[in-house]
């Protein structure tokens, strides 16, 4: 019995189970093709990718954040799934952010792109912290950061760059997360610059105080130089720099002070500084009021460059008055006047909890009151380092 038309008979003679297809090898080669172009269409790296929109919706996202003023958020996207960091001021901000977020880009699919879920659990409800401070300090090899910094990416951005500058030494993170930091699309890169040139002195702290960031410390002349060439073209507003790097033994460049060494930030030495340069010089103030004339801001500049090297211990800045008018009146403006100073000081990157100041009034009189020349040296403002 023949087999029928298309039965193939095997070695018994009985129809074969084996299939007909049998592909050429281009066929194979085809499928496979196919197969990598699909793969490649979903994970690759192009704009209609799976990994292409998760790229364009996490840049969509942090665009719609800065805009609408919750810049303080970071993002993070798995697909279509975004992950927020940061803290918020309160419930009713989170609530926004959230709600920003899923309306960003829009709805869609894998391919239309639009955000599907949002992650919030890691925005974290607190105050904006004013004055916002961050900064790091040098210890032998390694490196402490403490302060706040705006988001947990951001914060871990700063950790890597420390890491990577100290890459002999230890990297202590006490930093914790807080809203409040000025233009946080900059912020990361001050501060990650900041520790970076911080790794090239021998000792010395860098800190940003809301916009102000201050490098203070030494190091070998060639250091040094390059750490004030690297700040000399400045920061892009709204932020400042305040470089004071001095050669390792060598003082501050102020006349008054010579040879004196504030390196260590002797309590003593400091107390000195402060002396030395007021002995000769006066804080200026408007006529019965507390605002700072313009003519004293460079005087001002020089005790912020000591006040910043002396800032481990408490800086006392008292207000004096000559005994003109009510002992009342003469307290409240000697208290205004000394607090004034001290928020002058703290912009420029002085720790601020470690600044008091106090009104004596016409208490505590350096001179006789019965002249005008006694009372004008009576008028003054006081530095005391503990």
């Amino acid at each position: 019995m023949s087999p029928a038309d298309g039965d193939h008979l095997g070695e018994s003679g009985l129809p074969s189970l084996a299939p007909r297809f049998n592909p050429k090898p281009w066929l194979w080669f085809g499928l496979i093709g196919a197969g990598l172009v699909a793969l490649i269409g979903v994970f690759g790296v192009h704009d209609s990718s799976a990994r292409g929109v998760e790229r364009g919706l996490q840049a969509a996202v942090a665009q719609a954040l800065e805009e609408h003023g919750y810049g303080f958020a970071s993002v993070d996207m798995e697909g279509q799934r975004a992950i927020l960091s940061g803290a918020v001021p309160d419930e009713a901000a989170r609530q926004a952010v959230i709600a920003l977020v899923l309306s960003s880009a829009g709805p869609g699919g894998l391919w239309a792109g639009g955000v599907t879920t949002v992650d919030g659990s890691g925005l974290r409800i607190g105050e904006p912290i004013s004055p916002y401070f961050w900064e790091a300090e040098r210890q032998g090899d390694s490196v402490v950061l403490r302060g706040y910094a705006p988001t947990m990416r951001i914060r871990e951005e700063v950790v890597q760059r420390a890491r990577q500058a100290f890459n002999r030494g230890e990297v202590t993170d006490q930093m914790e997360l807080a809203p409040g930091a000025p233009e946080i699309a900059q912020w990361a890169d001050v501060a990650g610059d900041g520790v970076e040139q911080l790794a090239m002195l021998s000792r010395g702290q860098v800190r940003l105080v809301d916009a102000q960031l201050v490098m203070i410390g030494d190091g070998d002349e060639r250091a040094v130089a390059q750490v004030r060439a690297f700040y000399e073209p400045g920061l892009s507003a709204p932020y400042r720099v305040r470089v004071d790097v001095t050669a390792s033994g060598e003082g501050l460049d102020i006349p008054e002070l010579g040879g004196l060494d504030l390196a260590a930030g002797d309590a003593g030495a400091c107390t000195e500084a402060f002396a030395r340069i007021m002995q000769r010089n006066v804080i200026n103030f408007a006529t019965g009021q507390a605002a700072i004339e313009p003519q004293s801001l460079p005087l001002l500049d020089s005790l912020a460059r000591v006040a910043v090297r002396c800032d481990q211990s408490s800086i006392e800045v008292s207000g004096h008055t000559d005994n003109l008018g009510t002992r009342q009146l003469n307290m409240s403006l000697s208290q205004a006047r000394a607090q004034a100073v001290v928020d002058y000081l703290a912009a420029q990157g002085v720790r601020r909890n470690r600044l008091t100041a106090i009104g004596k009034g016409p208490d505590e009189p350096r001179a006789s009151n019965a002249t005008a020349s006694g009372q004008a040296a009576n008028r003054r403002i006081e530095f005391v380092v503990r």
